[in-house]
């Protein structure tokens, strides 16, 4: 006990304790836990501001490039420390000292510290300011002080801080961890645990920390065989758009995306990268419905599949599919969108007919289309709520599949036909219109909108009979396009542009 009384008398710490009586008792604990230590009046001195405090100084130190890694393991740390840690990290500590003399901050808060926590998902790259900060407190490292190194399991600790507290990132090594950090006594001398009510949460804070430190991206092996690309997005938010879109960084894209945009070496941005094909008649919808969903996914929301196609320099039809996102943790924030392009190959090659008759095809699969997903289904009611939300869908996703690949107004339709069939077909088109149109006031808009299962299968059942009418029509219309294209020479491709579709219908 003389040897701890002597060390409690030591000119500074005697002030220290003058000052500061209620630390008095936690103190006198750390004294004793340091008895026999060479350096005990220098450890407890160092302790002395933390006790006084009661909250532990802790300097976390990572690579710029493991920021979004190191903020979600600081949020769980402080999550459940009830402010007993002082944590400095370099996304809040440049913040603060921006355009002031930053390297004296961070010596400063190193030496200070009594935990420096080091975060190496990869110490096979360059570690050069790490270990600077490492070497800083190293300089001043009392037997009172911890020096921990989270690390991915597969890496080895670099050779400069082996026989530290290494902590790799696996569920029972972060779960030791954490009971330390909240649940052991004595997590500096002196102090008590810092929340042994988060005992039963911590295989959950476990999992957050293993989840943040990924596998280096200079260690993983993806191969994808679609074509698919990985962006990144500064921020995305419900008013994401277009602009925001091109801006993207392009991360990765593999051969097969390089070669349907056209491309030898991946660019920059999402941008750069679609340059490479040219969208028919400005049709950018696939962006657009690509922008809606990743709104959709930036603010956790489900979403519908992308519908809209675009054709790439080989003629071909794809649509983007929102594929996977990167998050640090299962609740941190999205790092990466993974899209991939699938080809459309439900979609008739119809690059080798006359253009009306490829028109027209066209138009008997989208009337088909319209029988069997919309009149067939949703003409016995009453319907449910999900009813009318699935039958809206298939309206909407029928529309887009119709303007994607290739449609025509009403006129370019009529054009098809023979005067009397024209005239025919004119009155059905007027009659659709006034169930519904792009204003939205037809009657079955309305009824969509009112939820009404009722009304519903009433209408759509009235348009059977015209549907039958129509696909008997444009098959015999069909089937006369054909002979004539046998007793003709064949349309030239300039020929067949001209029939190239403008405006869409419903059906």
């Amino acid at each position: 006990m003389q040897i701890v009384d002597e060390v409690l008398n030591e000119p500074d710490i005697k002030r220290f304790l003058d000052t500061n009586q209620n630390a008095a008792e936690r103190v006198r604990h750390a004294a004793e836990r340091l008895r026999g230590q060479t350096d005990n009046v220098a450890a407890l001195r160092k302790l002395l501001p933390s006790l006084a405090e009661q909250a532990i100084s802790v300097f976390f130190s990572y690579k710029k490039k493991d920021e979004r890694a190191a903020v979600t393991i600081v949020d769980v740390l402080r999550e459940c420390a009830a402010d007993k840690l002082n944590i400095t990290f370099q996304a809040e500590f440049m913040q603060v000292i921006a355009g002031r003399p930053w390297r004296d901050k961070i010596s400063k808060a190193v030496r200070a510290a009594n935990w420096f926590i080091l975060l190496l998902p990869d110490p096979s790259e360059e570690l050069d300011w790490c270990l600077f900060e490492t070497g800083l407190f190293e300089a001043q490292l009392t037997s009172a002080d911890r020096l921990i190194c989270l690390h991915h399991p597969d890496t080895a600790v670099p050779s400069p801080i082996e026989g530290y507290h290494a902590v790799a990132a696996t569920l029972p090594e972060v779960e030791k961890f954490l009971h330390m950090v909240f649940v052991e006594d004595d997590p500096i001398f002196g102090l008590p645990p810092i929340n042994r009510k988060v005992e039963k949460r911590i295989p959950e804070l476990a999992r957050r920390i293993v989840d943040a430190i990924r596998i280096p991206r200079s260690r993983m092996n993806r191969i994808v065989f679609e074509p698919w690309i990985e962006i990144q997005l500064d921020e995305a938010t419900p008013f994401l758009n277009e602009e925001h879109l091109d801006s993207a960084a392009l991360l990765s894209a593999n051969k097969e995306a390089l070669d349907l945009f056209g491309l030898i070496e991946c660019r920059k941005t999402f941008g750069e990268l679609r340059a490479g094909i040219e969208e028919r008649h400005r049709d950018g919808r696939w962006r657009r419905e690509l922008v809606h969903v990743i709104s959709k996914i930036s603010t956790g929301r489900k979403f519908f599949p992308i519908q809209a196609v675009f054709q790439s320099h080989t003629g071909r039809m794809y649509r983007p599919v929102a594929l996977a996102i990167d998050r640090a943790g299962p609740a941190g924030p999205i790092q990466t969108y993974h899209i991939t392009f699938a080809e459309e190959v439900t979609t008739a090659d119809t690059a080798a007919m006359p253009g009306r008759l490829a028109l027209l095809a066209t138009l008997l699969r989208m009337t088909f289309r319209f029988r069997w997903e919309v009149l067939e289904p949703f003409t016995r009611g009453p319907l449910s709520r999900d009813d009318i939300a699935r039958l809206d869908i298939n309206l909407r996703r029928i529309k887009v599949d119709w303007q994607s690949r290739g449609s025509v107004g009403p006129e370019g339709i009529l054009d098809l036909f023979e005067a009397d069939q024209a005239k025919r077909l004119q009155e059905m088109f007027a009659a659709w219109s006034r169930v519904r149109n792009e204003e939205g006031t037809g009657e079955l808009d309305i009824a969509i909108a009112k939820e009404d299962g009722e009304r519903i299968p009433a209408i759509l059942a009235a348009y059977l009979p015209t549907n039958q009418e129509f696909l008997e029509l444009a098959a015999d219309r069909f089937t006369a396009m054909i002979a004539e294209t046998n007793q003709a020479p064949p349309v030239s491709t300039a020929r067949a542009k001209v029939y190239a579709p403008t405006a869409g219908q419903d059906s």
